[in-house]
C-alpha cells in the first residue's frame, strides 16, 4: 500500500469527523488496528484522548488498565497473537468425570490482565474479562467429553495461543437393585437383594428410617454399604416398622433413585395368638382430601419408558412392553408434579410380592427418574404409580401393565474376508467331492 495515499484517507476521514482528529504519521497503522477494532488503547505511551484513551481504559494515560464491561472487546477481534505468554487451564483438579455441569476452572498466565474462557474454540460471542486464577464454569449439557478453551492477553495487547482441558460428564443415574425384600425376625429383619448388571456398578448403600422411606443417600441412617447381596440389620426394637431404601452407586458416584422395602420386627407367636387385623369403622376413617388439580389429571400417558435410549410407546393406554436383561428407565417431566409432593414410587407386582422403587428428581431438576431391571420371567406384571404428598398420604393412585419379553439374540455379523474364505472352502469341498466320485465309479 502506497503510504502516502494511506495518510491522505486518514486526513479525508477526519475532515468529516465533527471530533478534532490529531493522528501522527508513525501511529496511523497501529491506531486503525487498535482503535477502529474497538478497543480504547493502542499502547504508544501517548496518551490520546481524541482515540477514547483515558486513565479508566488506557495505561498511556498513566492509570489501571482495565476494560469496562460497557465496552465488551470481541475476543475474534483482538491483536495478533503472543505466542511466548505461559499459561494453562485444568478443569476440577484434573478430574477425569464429573457428574455436574458446574466445574471449577483453574488459570495460571504471566504478564496477562485479560482472559476469555469458551466451550467453543471460535469463542463465539465471548468477551475479554479480568483475569483471575479461579473460576466457575458451566459445561454444556448432554453426557459425553467435554472441552473447555481459553486465551489470555497481556498489558501490551498481546494475545496467547488458547488452550483446553478436557473432563468426560457422566450423569446418568444408576440401576437400581431389584428384588430388594426385607424379612422381619425377632429384633431384627433380613435384607436382601440382586445387584444391577452395569459395567460401572461400584456397590450398595442401604438407608434406614423410622419415619419413611430415606429419599437420597444422606437421609436417614446408614446400615450398609457394599457389593454384597443381604444384609442382617440387627439391635431393633419389636413392633416398630423400619423403612430401608437402597442406592446403588457408580464409580463416579452417580446414585440411583432408590428402591425400597419396610418391616415390622418381632417376637415370633404361635399362631392362635397372633391376633387378627382391625380396621377403624368406618365413620374414623379420616375424609378423603381431593389432590391438586395438576396431579388429578396425571395419567400413564404422562410418563415416558426407555430402553437403551428408545422410547417404548404406550400401547391400549395401559401396556409397556419391555425386554429382559436391559435397564428400563421410568421419567416424568419436572413441571407434572410439584417437589414439595415429596414422593413418587412406582410398584411392581410380581408372584404375590410387591416391589417399590422411588422416582427421584434428578440434578438438571428437568425429570422425575427410576432405572430398574425388568423381571427375568417373560409375563405381564401390574405397575402401579403412587403419589404421596408432603405427610406421605397418597394423592393419587395410577395403574399400568408392564409386559416382558425375551430378549431375542441378535445374529452375529460375518465379516466380508469370512464370507470369501467360507465361499472359496465350499468351492474345494465340491471339487474335491468330485474328484472322490470319479475314482469310486
Amino acid at each position: 500500500m502506497n503510504f502516502k495515499k494511506f495518510q491522505i484517507v486518514i486526513c479525508i476521514i477526519a475532515l468529516f469527523n465533527p471530533i478534532s482528529l490529531v493522528l501522527a504519521v508513525s501511529d496511523a497503522i497501529d491506531v486503525i488496528q487498535q482503535v477502529i477494532k474497538g478497543i480504547p488503547c493502542n499502547y504508544n505511551g501517548i496518551c490520546e484522548p481524541q482515540w477514547g484513551e483515558t486513565a479508566e481504559f488506557c495505561s498511556d494515560c498513566g492509570g489501571a488498565v482495565y476494560i469496562s464491561p460497557s465496552l465488551p472487546i470481541v475476543v475474534a477481534e483482538s491483536i495478533p497473537e503472543h505466542p511466548e505468554i505461559p499459561k494453562s487451564l485444568i478443569i476440577n483438579n484434573n478430574a477425569v468425570y464429573t457428574t455436574s455441569l458446574d466445574v471449577t476452572l483453574s488459570l495460571s498466565a504471566e504478564n496477562v490482565f485479560q482472559m476469555a474462557i469458551s466451550n467453543s474454540p471460535d469463542f463465539a460471542g465471548i468477551s475479554w474479562e479480568p483475569y483471575q486464577t479461579t473460576k466457575k464454569w458451566t459445561l454444556t449439557k448432554g453426557d459425553g467429553k467435554k472441552t473447555v478453551y481459553a486465551k489470555f492477553r497481556s498489558p501490551d495487547g498481546g494475545v496467547s495461543q488458547v488452550i483446553s482441558d478436557t473432563i468426560i460428564l457422566d450423569t446418568t443415574q444408576s440401576t437400581n437393585v431389584f428384588n430388594f425384600e426385607a424379612i422381619a425376625g425377632d429384633s431384627q429383619i433380613t435384607l436382601s437383594w440382586q445387584n444391577p448388571p452395569d459395567p460401572d456398578f461400584k456397590a450398595v448403600k442401604i438407608m434406614r428410617s423410622e419415619k419413611f422411606y430415606p429419599s437420597d443417600p444422606s437421609d436417614g441412617i446408614s446400615v450398609y454399604d457394599g457389593k454384597g447381596t443381604s444384609f442382617l440389620d440387627k439391635g431393633l426394637k419389636n413392633g416398630v416398622r423400619y423403612y430401608y431404601t437402597a442406592f446403588t452407586y457408580d464409580k463416579i458416584g452417580n446414585y440411583s433413585s432408590g428402591a425400597i422395602t419396610s418391616a415390622v420386627p418381632q417376637k415370633p407367636l404361635p399362631p392362635e395368638e397372633i391376633p387378627p387385623e382391625i380396621l377403624p369403622p368406618p365413620e374414623e376413617i379420616p375424609p378423603v382430601i381431593p389432590p391438586p388439580p395438576e396431579i388429578e389429571k396425571l395419567t400413564l400417558k404422562d410418563f415416558d419408558f426407555w430402553q437403551e435410549d428408545k422410547k417404548i410407546p404406550l400401547e391400549e393406554g395401559i401396556k409397556i412392553k419391555t425386554e429382559t436383561e436391559k435397564p428400563l428407565t421410568i421419567s416424568i417431566p419436572y413441571e407434572s408434579v410439584p417437589e414439595v409432593l415429596k414422593t413418587i414410587m412406582v410398584t411392581l407386582e410380581k408372584e404375590g410380592k410387591f416391589f417399590s422403587f422411588l422416582l427421584r428428581v434428578n440434578k438438571e431438576k428437568t425429570a422425575y427418574l427410576s432405572t430398574l431391571v425388568p423381571p427375568e420371567e417373560a409375563k405381564v406384571y401390574p405397575l402401579t404409580f403412587t403419589i404421596l404428598d408432603y405427610k406421605n398420604q397418597t394423592l393419587k393412585k395410577i395403574s399400568g401393565q408392564l409386559e416382558v419379553k425375551k430378549t431375542e439374540a441378535r445374529p452375529l455379523s460375518v465379516p466380508w474376508y469370512m464370507k470369501i474364505i467360507n465361499s472359496v472352502l465350499n468351492w474345494l469341498q465340491s471339487i474335491w467331492q468330485a474328484i472322490k466320485n470319479i475314482f469310486t465309479f
